[in-house]
């Protein structure tokens, strides 16, 4: 066998392997999608989410992404990338970075939600639904639809109990309306500051989910996440 044979049958072998043995891990799939792009291309129903995969609607798009206990749903104009936890906890990781995002998890540690620097995580192994919208580059907007989350920035926590909705803004400054207030009620925070508001002003595009929840098609990822 010549060099030339040699190299050619080592190319052979190896070549078709690698491809497949850089693939990241598989996440999840695309449900419904419109108007969404992933990385640098369009996507559409049926795709497979992969470890790493950056989301994006455009006005008048939504996108729904389905994984290992977990539903995450995009509204138009919104931003997310999704990966494997860090923490070693098997679950996903949402880096949630515009708009509007509204979640599902089957168990607490299925899903944690990176926001603004902040998290935000199911307490409990019970069906948890809510909702995170981002307003400004220091404020939030959280509603536990169903079940209890727990918000955390700068090594401070937060329960936010079933059917409470809140504004959260972080690092208020100390001459803030709303900070003042907080003090006089006992709701001072270091870090950030709740202010409890209407379920309806944060959680109109939930109740939306919940109804259209059960007439969605399911579809399956070609590599059955």
């Amino acid at each position: 066998m010549t060099f030339r044979q040699f190299l050619a049958l080592e190319l052979a072998v190896f070549l078709p392997a690698n491809p497949s043995a850089a693939r990241p891990p598989v996440l999840g799939v695309v449900v419904e999608a419109n108007r969404v792009h992933v990385n640098t291309g369009e996507v559409s129903a049926g795709a497979t989410v992969y470890d790493g995969d950056h989301f994006t609607t455009d006005a008048g798009g939504m996108l729904v992404l389905r994984g290992e206990g977990i539903t995450l749903e995009l509204v138009e104009e919104s931003a997310l990338a999704v990966r494997s936890r860090t923490d070693g906890e098997l679950g996903a990781e949402a880096e949630f970075t515009k708009g509007t995002l509204i979640f599902s998890a089957e168990r607490a540690a299925a899903l944690e939600i990176n926001v603004l620097g902040a998290r935000v995580n199911p307490i409990a192994d019970t069906r948890t639904i809510g909702q995170v919208t981002i307003v400004e580059p220091k404020e939030l907007r959280i509603y536990a639809k169903r079940g209890s989350l727990q918000f955390s920035y700068r090594g401070e926590t937060e329960k936010i109990a079933e059917g409470a909705a809140f504004r959260v803004i972080l690092d208020p400054p100390d001459d803030q309306p709303e900070k003042q207030e907080a003090t006089k009620t006992g709701r001072k925070r270091k870090a950030f500051l709740l202010i409890a508001i209407a379920a309806g002003a944060a959680g109109g595009s939930v109740f939306a989910y919940e109804r259209d929840h059960h007439h969605r098609k399911p579809v399956e990822s070609p590599d059955r996440p």
